[in-house]
């Protein structure tokens, strides 16, 4: 990792020489701060605090029609433990931004950063702790972006197969579409293959596990229709449909209705998410998150998330974010508290 950073160092100091051929270098930096303190119920996950920080430069070099080759490294840093309990992850990959009026696709390929992406996931697909600890993707993400809406896949190859690893690997898919521009209404879904496949050798008792999530949705963006900044509300089914092949050919289809609501005004923020019908997630346990991406508090056949939040600082390079955050299951409540700093550099 240190020979390719010095290389992609070099390959930028000489760039100049080769302006004629339109290459020129690149680099960025993203640095984050979070302190998130969670107290009450230990029921679906730890109540415990992170504190750390997390610096990710990269460099490389863009050429032909908005295409780059960049690399780089994840510091992650727990504050209070000195250089101990650090975690490093390589950065390394390409990327063909297109531009929605001349090609609306765009490609990346290798270990990239997840906000490439056109927006987070939902709770049900990806959790707080993991989007802490797992900055990038690890695979490929192809896009496609009109004026009308958008759609986009990626694949997330979270586990090599290994005499000491299972193979593991996601496939999701984001759609969303406005009927025409101007028009509130909108549809989407989300759709996920969650594959946990076996470890090199693998122990007689050891099988393979087949999970699949699917969530349409209907919404409206009243942005500009209310005294609020934003304001945008989406409901769907969510469905999971997911077989432990140690249980033959048996099927489990927890499903129940997924409701969210997002509302800004000014520098202050409410978002609340809602799910209630079956229990998703069959098998947390034992798998935990070794399977699962998503919330714990899905588990439970009630859920309701409330996120209060105010935008203290937000320039182009710099948002500074506190909240406060509520989870609210039938058997636990579980109370946050995050302060989150994040800086965007060029």
């Amino acid at each position: 990792m240190k020979k390719l950073i010095l290389l992609l160092a070099l390959l930028a100091t000489f760039t100049p020489l080769y302006a004629e051929n339109s290459i020129a270098p690149t680099w960025t930096v993203d640095f984050d701060a979070v302190f998130d303190n969670r107290e009450g119920s230990n029921r679906y996950t730890a109540t415990r605090t992170f504190l750390f920080t997390s610096l990710a430069p990269e460099i490389g070099l863009r050429f032909g029609d908005a295409c780059r080759i960049a690399g780089g490294v994840v510091w992650n840093q727990p504050v209070g433990s000195g250089w101990k309990n650090y975690h490093l992850e390589p950065t390394l990959y390409f990327r063909r931004d297109g531009a929605p009026a001349q090609s609306p696709w765009s490609f990346s390929m290798g270990m990239f950063p997840r906000r490439q992406l056109t927006e987070e996931m939902p709770g049900f697909l990806w959790s707080d702790s993991l989007a802490y600890h797992q900055r990038n993707i690890r695979g490929l993400l192809v896009q496609y972006r009109r004026p009308s809406g958008f759609a986009e896949a990626y694949v997330d190859w979270r586990g090599m197969q290994s005499r000491t690893q299972r193979e593991a690997f996601n496939v999701v898919v984001h759609t969303r579409w406005h009927p025409r521009p101007g028009n509130p209404l909108f549809i989407g879904g989300y759709a996920m293959m969650n594959h946990f496949a076996l470890q090199q050798d693998a122990p007689s008792d050891q099988h393979i596990i087949d999970n699949f999530v699917v969530n349409p949705y209907a919404g409206v963006n009243l942005g500009g229709r209310t005294p609020l900044d934003s304001l945008i509300v989406r409901a769907g089914p969510l469905l999971t449909i997911e077989r432990n092949r140690a249980d033959g050919n048996t099927w489990k289809t927890p499903v129940g209705a997924w409701v969210e609501a997002c509302g800004e005004w000014r520098w202050l923020g409410l978002k609340n998410t809602f799910y209630a019908g079956g229990r998703q997630q069959p098998s947390y346990i034992p798998f935990r998150a070794d399977l699962y991406q998503g919330e714990p508090f899905y588990q439970a056949k009630l859920y309701n998330r409330t996120d209060i939040y105010a935008n203290v600082l937000r320039n182009r390079y710099v948002t500074l974010r506190a909240g406060l955050d509520f989870h609210v299951t039938p058997d636990a409540f579980t109370f946050y508290q995050r302060v989150i700093l994040s800086v965007t550099l060029p």
